[in-house]
């Protein structure tokens, strides 16, 4: 069974909403000043047809104010895949199971915001008989 590389299909769906800010599954050694990762973090599979990952999206900047607004263009650019085909296979929903919440990086002291999405996208390659 093969469900769609959420991470991988965020990644490419995001890399120009953010440009020129670097959006990545591990974070580089070093983090550059500005960056978003993305990490699975969980989710279910919704029978037949249907993965329901759960998604961080962790926004890193030079200020405050500016990981704020990296992390609120993620959340818009998230939310505006419900319903469409944008990441290739269909994304029926998005819920925010975590809103974005500014905690500092424990390494660097940087800002950083995160948040966590669930994503119901269409599975067509993992249907279970």
């Amino acid at each position: 069974m093969a469900y769609p590389d959420i991470v991988a299909l965020l990644r490419t769906y995001l890399l120009p909403i953010v440009d020129p800010v670097g959006v990545v599954g591990r974070v580089p050694d070093p983090r550059p000043a500005r960056l978003v990762q993305l990490r699975r973090v969980g989710g279910t599979q919704l029978r037949p047809v249907r993965d329901q990952p759960r998604v961080d999206a962790i926004c890193w900047d030079a200020t405050d104010p500016a990981a704020v607004a990296l992390a609120d263009t993620v959340r818009r650019a998230v939310h505006a895949l419900a319903g469409t085909t944008l990441l290739g296979p269909t994304v029926y929903r998005v819920d925010e199971t975590l809103g974005p919440m500014s905690i500092d990086d424990p390494l660097t002291g940087s800002p950083r915001v995160m948040a966590t999405y669930s994503i119901a996208v269409r599975a067509d390659e993992a249907i279970s008989r």
